[in-house]
């Protein structure tokens, strides 16, 4: 049997993103909204017809989900369930083509998206970071030791701010030699 939409593609990608209460408010929000897409089209591969996906990715309920969870900045979880969709129902032509001209129109946002989806996935991934968060169209990981890194996706290329916090109590003569410390562990740094 074919995958169903909402069940088997859109109800598990969100789940995987549902990690804080913000999200899951926003995500519960877009779900009800896919619902209601499905009661209106009646896509589901359970007595309606998966043909009718294709209508309502062209639907401006459709645009209101995406521009929502853009605001949100949470974009790549549309993007996800495009590239699902398309997978499951590559054979149906229609929805196909509905499937890749959305794709394709956010072809360059799809493409930093993916950077910093792969940036996120590796930084959470060398266990440095105490948080690793994904805000708009940037990464934000920090440590205990008070670094945090921020990487922002610009319209050419990738922009990498890197800050240290520390707190200091005592006398010049120290703070000036902790600073002195902090230039050489920075000056010895190897990206």
């Amino acid at each position: 049997m074919r995958k169903d939409f909402i069940r088997h593609i859109v109800n598990p990608v969100l789940n995987k993103y549902m990690t804080t209460p913000e999200n899951a408010k926003i995500l519960s929000e877009v779900r009800r909204m896919f619902q209601q897409g499905e009661s209106t089209y009646g896509f589901s591969v359970y007595g309606g017809n998966p043909l009718n996906i294709a209508v309502f990715l062209k639907s401006s309920l459709f645009s209101s989900i995406v521009s929502m969870l853009e605001s949100a900045g949470m974009k790549h979880i549309i993007d996800e369930i495009l590239r699902e969709t398309l997978e499951a129902y590559s054979d149906l032509s229609e929805v196909r083509e509905a499937v890749e001209q959305l794709l394709s129109s956010t072809g360059q946002a799809n493409s930093k998206t993916d950077q910093l989806k792969t940036l996120e996935r590796i930084l959470q991934s060398t266990g440095l970071f105490e948080h690793v968060e994904v805000k708009n169209n940037s990464i934000i990981a920090e440590t205990r030791e008070g670094w945090r890194l921020e990487v922002t996706a610009l319209k050419k290329g990738l922009r990498l701010k890197l800050t240290y916090t520390e707190s200091y109590e005592g006398r010049l003569e120290g703070f000036i030699g902790r600073v002195v410390e902090l230039a050489k562990k920075i000056s010895g740094l190897r990206l």
